[in-house]
């Protein structure tokens, strides 16, 4: 006698298609806003610079550095936001290699190597595994993500350990930063999509709010993880594991 099939829990469906459905909404209404800001403002801007061409007047130099600045928000919120289309939906597939842990990680730091000189911010790197088999491309967004964040969040003249060992069958980067520090309440919600401590800052930083939602999907990707430890006035440490 064949065993009869079980019903589904139809409000536990029904709890998760509206689970899903509100984030959908969520997502969209933060899109637009996040679109809208930079927009709106140039388009203000360019209607002031094209009312003073008509008016004889000289454009203001300043003017055309503000709608530069926003179109380069607007490239980097694109990009990331289909970035990150790609590593959820798995259409971009991932290429892994033997990669030498040293040489991408001081890449990376030479990328950003001018904007922690801007703040005097000392990086330090320490590698007691010399190999991972990962993605280059997306090993590299991971580093840039996580050292981004810490030298733009950081008051000037910090201190940024970068630190890769192995544990218990894992890889693991560690990125710890001696900063300001996040409270435990908030700690969940880092990864979310858009989710700012801090949004006024964050976006004048040109930050879009998916760089760490970029970094849980590829750690996701690679069958590995990706959490935060912080302490307020003493720093953070994001931590990512990597399994063999």
């Amino acid at each position: 006698m064949k065993t009869p099939p079980v019903a589904p829990d139809y409000p536990d469906v029904i709890a998760a298609l509206k689970k899903a459905e509100q984030m959908r909404i969520e997502f969209v209404a933060n899109v637009s806003h996040e679109l809208r800001t930079p927009l709106t403002s140039i388009k203000g801007y360019t209607e002031t610079l094209l009312q003073d061409l008509e008016d004889g007047r000289k454009p203001d130099p300043e003017f055309l550095k503000i709608i530069l600045k926003n179109s380069n928000r607007l490239l980097a919120l694109i990009n990331d936001l289909l970035d990150l289309s790609a590593i959820e939906s798995g259409a971009d597939e991932l290429h892994p290699a033997d990669l030498n842990l040293m040489e991408i990680t001081q890449h990376v730091i030479k990328q950003l190597e001018p904007f922690a000189e801007a703040k005097r911010t000392t990086i330090n790197v320490s590698v007691d595994t010399p190999k991972l088999n990962a993605d280059p491309k997306r090993l590299e967004q991971v580093l840039t993500n996580l050292i981004d964040n810490a030298i733009k969040y950081c008051p000037n003249q910090s201190t940024i350990t970068i630190q890769w060992s192995h544990e218990q069958n894992d890889t693991v980067l560690r990125v710890m930063d001696n900063g300001p520090g996040i409270a435990e309440k908030f700690l969940d919600r880092l990864f979310e999509r858009f989710y700012r401590l801090d949004k006024g800052r964050s976006r004048e930083m040109g930050g879009t709010g998916l760089g760490l939602s970029i970094v849980k999907h590829i750690m996701q990707r690679h069958e590995g993880s990706v959490t935060v430890e912080s302490d307020v006035g003493v720093g953070t440490t994001f931590i990512c594991r990597f399994p063999d």
